[in-house]
């Protein structure tokens, strides 16, 4: 039986107020620096690949470039934790620093294994912004609370989307706006968050925005703060699942 026909009748959606903590790649800027020589060219550039990008939804034209473009792209090619592959993408983040950069950790080995050459340098350094945003909605819902917690191994499986992909189709046909759930990925056990539209984003720009620089290896990601020089560390052993690195959107 699915989840949500499972839990439906204990299910009332709630209110939810919080903050998130996202990281996004610092991607385009490092990329259009390596193509032109001056500020306003690279300015100038940067306008003119932000008009071939696909238009904001409705709701979030006036949302932050951040806070926006998780909802501008269709959706991803094989999906996500909770979007299958022909719905919206979704705008995901955690609720504590430690809990975001081990998400980011996966994602960062994840990329390592996709390439077909690694760098010359063995090592890839990456730049990356890390920031807040408060989410507030009505219609919300707390996975890691009854009743969704009699299936965590469920919702927290580290090596499929199954059964998140159809909760959350079942969440949106049923006008959840925002929730939270439990981390495959941090050891800890950390909180995620995820939103399925730009209503439930209470600001319209992101907050708190710090640098970082990351640094992938084949068998460890480190992340340094650019501001107090503190940083995490990950292995590539923390994330395999009975001995295999784990793609569940493939």
């Amino acid at each position: 039986m699915e989840i949500w026909a499972a839990v439906k009748d204990n299910v009332t959606p709630e209110y939810l107020n919080n903050h998130l903590l996202r990281i996004v790649e610092s991607q385009e800027q490092i990329a259009t620096n390596n193509l032109v020589d001056n500020l306003e060219k690279q300015a100038a550039l940067e306008a003119m690949l932000d008009g071939s990008k696909p238009p904001a939804p409705s709701g979030s034209r006036a949302l932050h470039y951040l806070l926006a473009t998780p909802f501008r792209y269709p959706p991803l090619p094989y999906g996500s934790r909770f979007g299958a592959k022909y719905e919206p993408s979704m705008f995901y983040g955690s609720l504590t620093e430690e809990t975001a950069f081990a998400e980011t950790g996966y994602y960062r080995f994840l990329f390592w294994s996709g390439m077909s050459t690694p760098p010359p340098s063995d090592k890839l350094i990456t730049q990356h912004t890390i920031f807040s945003v408060r989410y507030t909605t009505p219609r919300g819902l707390k996975l890691q609370n009854f009743p969704f917690s009699d299936y965590r191994d469920q919702l927290t499986n580290p090596a499929s989307y199954e059964d998140t992909q159809s909760l959350g189709r079942a969440m949106r046909e049923h006008g959840i706006d925002a929730f939270e759930y439990l981390s495959a990925r941090d050891s800890n056990h950390g909180i995620n968050a995820a939103l399925f539209n730009a209503s439930a984003l209470a600001t319209t720009t992101p907050g708190n925005q710090r640098q970082w620089i990351c640094e992938t290896t084949h068998d460890t990601v480190r992340f340094y703060s650019v501001a107090d020089k503190t940083g995490y560390r990950y292995s590539f052993d923390t994330y395999l699942v009975q001995g295999v690195f784990p793609d569940p959107a493939v």
